[in-house]
């Protein structure tokens, strides 16, 4: 069985894909991750070649928009300089999610951030690896922050201090190993996926012509491909003695985002701020550099500022700049795709649209404070949705888990499709061809 017929169009930095508004670079960040001068260098970049703001992706990395098949190469050498492209050949594979708490939360069982480190360069140590999909996804969830996720095709879910256990796709492997062993975990399992989907084209673990659970037990009836170097609590490594679903001691009741003053294990504070449609402007940019702070890019394009002393000053400043830092924004939960503009496919100006929508959250929520207020400027019961998704066509690009998607349609109107069904096919777009020179199809965020 077939499932695909060609690679993801998912862009790299060295191989940009094409949009209505110039081309597109995608920085893999690991883990979100931005110290404060490589924060500072992807401000200067975005302003040299591009159109001086970023967007952020539901993997918590980021794209350049406006880009000029030209420049390329210069923004290649400089993205590479800065420390935050370590293999080109392994450009776009290095997608690993970790909370953006990692190693600060007071909840975790473990710190991921090394274990996250650890990952990233066994993947780009992997030559044969380079044939995963662009949107092959790996977490890392250390008992603090939920991470781990069905949608994601390898999963490290922390035990105990000690001990990781592997999940594919949401099912458990019953692999039970120290977290000095999970990079070898990872590589192995990535290659066996790889070899699992023959020839199918799957990008995903869930796409395998086998399902998921059967990998998932294949797996399991495999002997361990590493030999613990620390010490195993229990019989970690016997996986007939392990329950597959072992609950952690230890988790966050609220898997949302986190927004707001966050206290940290260390004594000192984190600030959750939303960016309104996964888009940091200019400003925004100029406003985070000015803090100085290491900065989280998180899985539902919003950031988290880290290691603050003064918590209110650095609240006022993100609020100042436009960051909501307040859990009951309007803005929180709205997300759109590129839109009208900058993507061939897109039959209508759905970022502003999403707009229009927030803003029209906070007014009705101001004259109508009441749970059965009535619903205004929207499809019915969309003020229901606590999150909602607006997309130019019926690809439904960068949705969500959860989200009401809102997909535009040919005569104006938009379809309010639930978060459980699929959004109703629609004919084509008349899609422009790509700008000289570019290699890849316009690819959601």
């Amino acid at each position: 069985m077939v499932v695909r017929e060609r690679d993801d169009a998912c862009p790299g930095v060295v191989d940009a894909s094409p949009a209505d508004d110039g081309l597109i670079a995608r920085v893999r960040l690991p883990g979100g991750r931005l110290t404060p001068d490589r924060l500072s260098e992807l401000a200067r970049l975005t302003r040299r070649f591009g159109t001086g703001s970023v967007d952020l992706t539901a993997r918590a990395n980021i794209q350049l928009r406006g880009l000029a098949e030209a420049d390329l190469p210069a923004l290649a050498d400089a993205v590479a300089a800065a420390g935050l492209m370590p293999s080109r050949s392994h450009d776009r594979v290095r997608n690993i999610l970790a909370s953006p708490l990692a190693g600060r939360d007071p909840n975790a069982l473990l710190d991921a951030d090394a274990v996250l480190t650890a990952v990233d360069h066994a993947l780009c140590a992997a030559p044969d690896l380079t044939a995963l999909s662009g949107r092959f996804l790996i977490g890392i969830d250390d008992g603090g922050l939920p991470i781990a996720s069905a949608r994601h095709d390898l999963d490290l879910v922390a035990l105990t201090e000690h001990t990781f256990a592997l999940h594919v796709a949401g099912h458990d492997t019953t692999w039970r190993f120290a977290p000095t062993d999970a990079p070898a975990a990872i590589v192995h399992a990535a290659r066996a996926f790889l070899t699992a989907r023959g020839h199918s084209g799957a990008w995903h673990i869930r796409e395998l012509p086998d399902g998921a659970a059967r990998f998932a037990a294949t797996l399991a009836a495999a002997p361990a491909p590493f030999a613990s170097s620390e010490p195993v609590t229990g019989a970690a490594h016997d996986h007939a003695a392990v329950t597959p679903n072992a609950a952690r001691p230890r988790r966050r009741a609220d898997g949302r985002p986190p927004i707001g003053v966050l206290a940290q294990s260390d004594g000192r504070f984190a600030i959750g701020a939303l960016v309104p449609l996964g888009r940091l402007t200019q400003h925004h940019l100029a406003a985070l550099v000015g803090l100085r702070a290491e900065l989280r890019i998180t899985s539902s394009r919003g950031v988290v500022v880290r290691d603050v002393t003064d918590p209110a000053a650095a609240m006022a400043a993100l609020e100042a700049a436009g960051l909501p830092c307040d859990p009951a924004s309007p803005w929180r939960g709205v997300t759109a795709c590129s839109g009208l503009g900058a993507c061939r496919r897109a039959l209508a100006d759905v970022r502003t649209e999403a707009g229009r929508h927030a803003l029209g959250r906070a007014s009705r929520r101001a004259d109508h404070p009441t749970p059965d207020q009535p619903a205004v400027d929207g499809p019915p019961a969309l003020d229901d949705a606590p999150d909602t998704h607006w997309v130019g066509c019926a690809r439904a690009c960068g949705k969500p888990a959860g989200a009401t998607l809102l997909v535009a349609r040919e005569d104006g109107t938009y379809e309010t499709v639930p978060p459980d069904r699929a959004p109703t096919p629609s004919p084509a777009p008349s899609i422009r061809p790509p700008a000289p020179g570019a290699s890849r199809p316009s690819t959601p965020a």
